[in-house]
């Protein structure tokens, strides 16, 4: 990958006024969740932090194409869960508005049919009626028609809505399927794309370990050199202690087996050879007492560094 321009000197220094590992990695716009921009003792998973070194020092995979494809097919359909919204609430109240309009449909319906029935019988009996009651009842007749074409009138607005309430519920269930397919295909894409993230960091973390093997061995047996102690601490195989802290018996002990996995010794051991072998151009933000000074750890780590106090 490209290599960054160097820091300057004013900038890590900066960084290290800051005191804190956030506040060194804001001066210098470094990712703090980078497996390789701080050296901490709280190290990340040693296969991720030699992927990452794998990558640094420009390693490319088989399934690199594969995983950018199924970065971009997760972007578009985050965007269309998110265009999507909550269909759920928006279905519920479709289905509210649908029933409601089915039931107004059903009550006018009915209220028209009473009316025409009283308005039917009115008029049969203004045909009956003698001429001094004619007057009365042509009234009683025109009060009922106006109530009648009334509720006709508001029978048809309220089978318009019904139409367009059931379209509008025909809609919120496409939609409601079309978010419930996209959250699926979501799910399937990240799982993808967790897989070839893993089997990749996998790869490339084999690849660089026998660096990473010969970087740890070259700790130990330059151990006294890096951690500030004499001929005799380097022969015994312990770090000697001082005002930065101590190495352990532990720190200078490691079993690397044939891979990642086999690897047993010191975890911020790992981590540093892990950045070692990277050739890291960014600084390092180091917060561990396996070093003595910012240049012991300039020195083998071959990066920029900015020395914080431990947590």
């Amino acid at each position: 990958m490209p290599r960054s321009a160097p820091a300057e000197a004013a900038t890590l220094r900066r960084a290290a006024e800051a005191g804190t590992v956030e506040g060194a990695c804001a001066v210098l716009d470094l990712d703090p969740d980078d497996p390789l921009a701080t050296l901490t003792d709280r190290p990340p998973s040693l296969w991720r932090a030699l992927a990452a070194a794998a990558r640094e020092r420009g390693r490319e995979h088989p399934l690199d194409d594969e995983r950018r494809r199924l970065r971009t097919e997760l972007e578009a359909v985050d965007a269309d869960v998110d265009d999507a919204g909550d269909a759920s609430d928006a279905l519920a109240a479709a289905r509210r508005r649908a029933a409601t309009a089915g039931a107004d449909v059903e009550r006018l319906r009915e209220q028209a049919a009473t009316l025409r029935g009283r308005l039917t019988q009115a008029r049969e009996r203004t045909s009956a009626d003698t001429e001094a009651d004619s007057d009365a009842a042509e009234t009683t007749v025109d009060a009922l028609r106006a109530e009648f074409e009334a509720a006709t009138r508001a029978l048809t607005e309220a089978e318009t809505e019904r139409v367009a309430a059931e379209q509008a519920l025909a809609d919120a269930v496409e939609r409601s399927r079309a978010a419930r397919d996209a959250r699926e295909r979501r799910l399937h894409l990240r799982d993808a794309l967790t897989n070839r993230r893993r089997e990749i960091r996998r790869d490339l973390a084999r690849e660089v370990y026998p660096a990473f093997v010969d970087a740890v061995a070259t700790f130990r047996s330059n151990a006294a050199c890096i951690l500030g102690g004499d001929s005799a601490t380097r022969d015994s195989g312990v770090g000697d202690s001082d005002a930065h802290g101590t190495a352990s018996d532990g720190s200078l002990t490691a079993r690397p087996g044939d891979g990642p996995d086999d690897f047993d010794g010191d975890a911020v051991v790992a981590h540093a050879a892990a950045v070692r072998i990277a050739d890291r151009a960014d600084p390092v933000v180091v917060a561990v007492d396996r070093f003595p000074s910012p240049e012991k750890v300039h020195e083998w780590l071959g990066s920029p560094v900015v020395f914080v106090a431990p947590d």
